[in-house]
């Protein structure tokens, strides 16, 4: 019994072992499938950092040209400002002299018509009180 018993599990072991080696086998084609994927893989980034690689080039170079172009618009701009805003103080700076030299003729005439009018009562008052 004890042979019979040997014989057994030396049959199970067989099946066993020929169950893992099976198994094996099968890891080892998954495994070499996975290897080529990755390969595959490996090449489509390659390739894809060269695109990229491309299109960051392209880009900087549109965005340089771009700058510049902006930088020159905003230089024209900056001329066109400033010499609208030279022309807006010269037009305010003579409108300004124009009202100072207004408000000081009429505060002339304002108090020449003050000093008139502080003789007249002064005339009615000495009249008024027989000073005269």
């Amino acid at each position: 019994m004890a042979a019979v018993a040997t014989v057994m599990a030396d049959q199970f072991l067989e099946s066993r072992v020929a169950r893992l080696e099976s198994d094996v086998a099968h890891i080892r084609s998954d495994i070499a499938e996975i290897k080529v994927d990755i390969r595959e893989l490996r090449g489509d980034i390659g390739n894809l950092r060269g695109e990229v690689h491309g299109i960051d080039k392209s880009l900087r170079t549109e965005i340089a040209t771009v700058d510049v172009s902006l930088r020159a618009e905003i230089a024209k701009l900056d001329v066109s400002l400033r010499a609208e805003i030279a022309k807006l103080d010269a037009s305010l700076r003579a409108e300004i002299a124009k009202l100072d030299r207004k408000l000081t003729r009429g505060l002339a005439s304002n108090r020449i018509w003050m000093l008139l009018q502080s003789a007249a009562i002064l005339g009615v008052m000495a009249r008024g009180f027989k000073w005269l």
